[in-house]
C-alpha cells in the first residue's frame, strides 16, 4: 500500500472536498463517503462541518490535512476492510476522535485507493494537530499496518540518487522475520533502516540528520576517537543499539559522507556531545535529573555557540527518544520542558561567566558590594519586638510606661 509521495495540507476544504466527491470516467463507480467520524455525507454537508471546526482557530492558515491510500494493482478491500483500515491509520498518526474526517473510495483502472480529509483542529479545544515527520511516520504506519491486517508488503520509498549497491541491507535473520510476523509490525532493525533511508533523502547535514533520528525515537551514538577522527554511527531504537556493519553497507561513514555534508570544525563539538549523553545514558535513564554533558575535554574548544547547539541537542535528543511511542503527542509535555529548559539556560549562564571580562566585571561589582540580581536595601530591619504588657513579676504600681517596657532592635 502506498501513501501519497507528500501529504497535503490547505486553506479550502471546499476545493479537496468537490475534487474527491467528483465522479468521473475514469471510475469503475462513482465516489462515496466509506468512513469517518462526520455526520453529513454530500459535499455540501462535508464542507460545512469542516469550515464549523476550523472556524475555532480563525489564526490557522492551513487547517485542511489530505492523504491517500493506494493498494497494489488488482486488490480490493471492502468499505468496511477500508474504514477499520483507515480508523487505526489515523490513530496512529496521532489524530483524536474530535479530530473531524471522511474517507471517500475511488476505484480506477490504476487500483482502488481511499482519500482521507481531516480537519487539523480539534473540536474540543480547539487544539491543533502539528504533526512531525509525517510522511516519514505514514510511511512507516502503512508498512506496519500491512503486517497487522496481512495485506502485499510494499517497499518504502528508495532515494533517487541511491544504487543498488550503495543501499544494500543487511538482511532479517529468522527470528528477526518470526517477529515481525507474529507481533504485526516492523522489527527495530527495519524501522532504523527505514528510517535512516527516509531522512537521507532530505537530510544534508550532521546536524539535521541526526535531529531527524531524534523526532523518531532514535538515538545516534557517534563512534569518534578522542583525536577527532570520525568512524560512523550506531543508532539506537527501542532500547537496542545496531552498528551501521550490523544494519549493511548502506549505513556505513563511507556511504553517510557522500550524502552528510560533515565539516570536522563545526560537528565534532555535537558529536563529542552526542557520544558523552550516550555513555552516561544508563545512569540518566535511572535518574530524572538533567545529565550535564561537560563538552570541554574535546582536543579543541568550541565557540560557545556550537556548546550551547550541542547541549540542545543532547536535551532534545533524550527528550524525544523517551516520548518515542507517542511522536505526535503534544499534551504532556510541560514540566519536563520546564526542567529541561531550566537546566539548559543554566549552564548556557555558566559558560557566559567563564568569560575572561565577564568574571572581571563579577569581581569588581563583589567589591564595591554589590550584585547583578538586587541593589541593598536602605531601610533598617526589624528582629524582634517586646511585648509591651506589664510582666507578671512586676509590682503593680510600677511607674514605668508602656512604650519603656517595648525594647524593639534595629540594624
Amino acid at each position: 500500500m502506498k501513501g501519497m509521495q507528500k501529504i497535503k495540507r490547505g486553506k479550502s476544504f471546499a476545493g479537496v472536498v468537490l475534487y474527491v466527491l467528483k465522479p468521473g470516467p475514469h471510475h469503475k463507480t462513482d465516489p462515496v463517503v466509506i468512513g469517518g467520524n462526520m455526520l453529513g455525507a454530500s459535499a455540501a454537508e462535508l464542507i460545512a462541518e469542516f469550515d464549523a471546526s476550523a472556524s475555532l482557530r480563525t489564526d490557522i492558515l492551513k487547517p485542511v490535512w489530505h492523504n491517500s491510500l493506494r493498494l497494489p494493482f488488482s486488490e480490493t478491500l471492502s468499505h468496511e476492510r477500508w474504514a477499520t483500515f483507515a480508523d487505526d491509520y489515523m490513530k496512529r498518526m496521532g489524530f483524536s476522535e474530535t479530530h473531524l474526517r471522511c474517507y471517500v473510495i475511488h476505484d480506477d483502472e490504476a487500483g482502488q485507493h481511499i482519500h482521507i480529509i481531516a480537519s487539523r483542529v480539534d473540536l474540543i479545544g480547539g487544539k491543533l494537530y502539528l504533526g512531525r515527520n509525517e510522511n516519514l511516520a505514514s510511511t512507516r504506519i502503512i508498512q506496519e499496518l500491512e503486517l497487522a491486517y496481512d495485506l502485499t508488503r510494499t517497499k518504502g520509498p528508495t532515494p533517487s540518487h541511491s544504487t543498488s549497491s550503495v543501499r544494500e541491507r543487511m538482511k532479517l535473520s529468522r527470528g528477526e522475520q518470526q517477529k515481525e510476523r507474529r507481533e504485526g509490525q516492523p522489527s527495530p532493525k527495519t524501522f532504523l533502516q527505514n528510517s535512516i533511508d527516509e531522512i537521507l533523502t532530505s537530510a544534508n547535514d550532521i546536524l539535521g540528520f541526526v535531529e531527524a533520528l531524534a523526532e523518531n525515537g532514535i538515538t545516534t551514538i557517534p563512534n569518534i576517537a578522542s583525536s577527532g577522527r570520525m568512524n560512523g554511527f550506531s543508532f539506537e531504537y527501542a532500547g537496542i543499539a545496531f552498528k551501521a556493519s550490523q544494519l549493511g553497507k548502506a549505513y556505513s561513514w563511507a556511504t553517510l559522507q557522500e550524502k552528510l555534508r560533515y565539516a570536522p570544525e563545526r560537528d565534532n563539538p555535537i558529536l563529542f556531545a552526542l557520544k558523552a549523553s550516550a555513555s552516561s545514558g544508563n545512569e540518566a535513564s535511572k535518574s530524572d535529573t538533567p545529565v550535564i554533558v561537560e563538552v570541554a575535554s574535546q582536543p579543541s574548544p568550541a565557540p560557545l555557540e556550537t556548546q550551547v547547539i550541542a547541549e540542545f541537542l543532547v536535551h532534545k535528543q533524550r527528550t524525544e527518544a523517551t516520548e518515542a511511542q507517542s511522536p505526535f503527542n503534544i499534551t504532556h509535555l510541560p514540566n519536563k520542558q520546564t526542567s529541561s529548559a531550566d537546566n539548559f539556560m543554566t549552564r548556557v549562564l555558566k559558560w557566559l561567566l567563564s568569560i575572561p571580562y565577564l568574571a572581571a566585571f563579577t569581581d569588581l561589582l563583589k567589591k564595591a558590594g554589590k550584585t547583578f540580581l538586587h541593589q541593598k536595601s536602605s531601610f533598617s530591619t526589624i528582629h524582634t519586638v517586646l511585648s509591651a504588657e506589664p510582666a507578671l513579676s512586676e509590682p503593680p504600681g510600677s511607674s514605668q510606661t508602656l512604650t519603656e517596657r517595648a525594647a524593639v532592635s534595629f540594624r
